[in-house]
């Protein structure tokens, strides 16, 4: 079933929504908090044959609540984003290790995209282009693009 739903756009936004934001109903945790990814969904994630999407998509997981960490004002919501970049960060590492060039390439062209250097030397054109609409679209200005690109490198040394 999980294999399934990580097969498709809607079905991996619709699991990380509910995996990266989920809220301990018990007081015993959740999944997303583990130090490790549970075993049934690094399988899943494993098994993704066109990961594409699943990539694209947990760099926005890792990107989005790390620029909100500083974009919003109410501590509460930044401390959410901040919990929620946390395990969007756990995700693609672990991505890193299984579809390890798809990773590479989409970070590197993150790291092109959000640094004020002259881009990434390996950084794929395109993607890099994609990024930088992706950054002007959401309105991240240069401690969000600071904030992103630690992040993205602290996925790509681990």
């Amino acid at each position: 079933l999980l294999e399934a739903q990580l097969s498709h756009s809607d079905g991996i936004r619709g699991f990380f929504v509910t995996y990266l934001t989920a809220e301990p109903q018990d007081g015993s945790g959740v999944a997303a908090d583990q130090e490790d990814i549970p075993q049934a969904l690094q399988n899943a994630l494993g098994s993704v044959k066109d990961a594409t999407d699943l990539v694209s998509l947990a760099c926005m997981n890792l990107i989005m609540p790390t620029a909100m960490t500083t974009m919003h004002t109410d501590p509460d919501q930044q401390e959410s984003s901040r919990l929620t970049a946390s395990r969007g960060k756990r995700v693609l590492q672990h991505l890193a290790t299984v579809h390890e060039l798809k990773v590479k390439a989409y970070c590197t062209a993150i790291l092109g995209a959000a640094s004020d250097e002259s881009g990434e030397p390996d950084a794929d054109l395109e993607l890099v282009n994609y990024w930088k609409s992706f950054f002007e679209k959401w309105g991240y200005k240069e401690k969000q693009l600071h904030d992103i690109v630690a992040a993205v490198k602290d996925v790509l040394l681990n």
